[in-house]
């Protein structure tokens, strides 16, 4: 496996472990939750560079940390159904191209509808996630790994890139009226206090009505 650096949230980095003869990455504990939006697009390009004939997956795979056997393992990622090889340990997890695409919702499981039409012009595929073969006369999901038959949705997938852009480009946006803004803010802040501090006979000041008063007074400036 090769390392890949990429961004993580927090302003850190981390070292995700590709294999392009397995199409396969190897995140240690937490890597994949921690990744920045730009961090996955990134993947995904490493996902299309490194596009080509895959062989099945072995039935018996060991941690690169500890050696212990990895498990298979399944969650769910809104209403996706994407599974991974996880060290019972918690050093990590052996995730295919495929389940990866699937976790961060590029990919999407085929209608009934649409599985009829692909069982009338091929009676076998290849399992996207794990290199084995899927027989469509029997079954829709893969024999070894329990992934279903999916395809890669040009539409979903120009959704969920343009919402991982924006999504990185919001931390690196000013906001062009941000000083006057502040400026305005301190401008009420200190008039509250102001009027605090006037004796008014007697009265106690209302804190909480004062703070909403200027909470108006804020939000009608805007």
């Amino acid at each position: 496996m090769a390392p890949t650096q990429l961004d993580a949230v927090y302003g850190r980095t981390v070292n995700v472990d590709v294999c392009p003869a397995c199409g396969a990455f190897w995140f240690d504990r937490n890597e994949s939750t921690v990744l920045t939006p730009g961090a996955v697009l990134k993947l995904f390009v490493v996902i299309g560079e490194q596009q080509g004939d895959r062989r099945p997956l072995s039935t018996s795979m060991a941690c690169p940390r500890c050696r212990g056997e990895l498990k298979l393992t399944f969650d769910m990622q809104r209403t996706t159904r994407f599974g991974y090889w996880r060290c019972p340990a918690e050093h990590g997890r052996f995730t295919t191209f495929a389940e990866f695409l699937r976790e961060k919702n590029f990919v999407r499981s085929l209608s009934p509808g649409e599985l009829a039409q692909l069982r009338a012009s091929v009676k076998t595929v290849q399992c996207g996630s794990c290199g084995a073969p899927i027989d469509l006369e029997h079954s829709s999901v893969c024999a070894y790994c329990r992934a279903p038959v999916s395809v890669l949705d040009p539409r979903q997938m120009e959704t969920v890139v343009a919402q991982l852009r924006q999504a990185e480009a919001a931390p690196h946006t000013v906001d062009p009226m941000v000083a006057e803004r502040l400026a305005a803010d301190r401008f009420h802040v200190e008039r509250l206090f102001r009027t605090l501090d006037r004796p008014d006979g007697g009265k106690a000041p209302n804190l909480i009505e004062a703070g909403l008063a200027a909470l108006g007074d804020l939000l009608s400036s805007r």
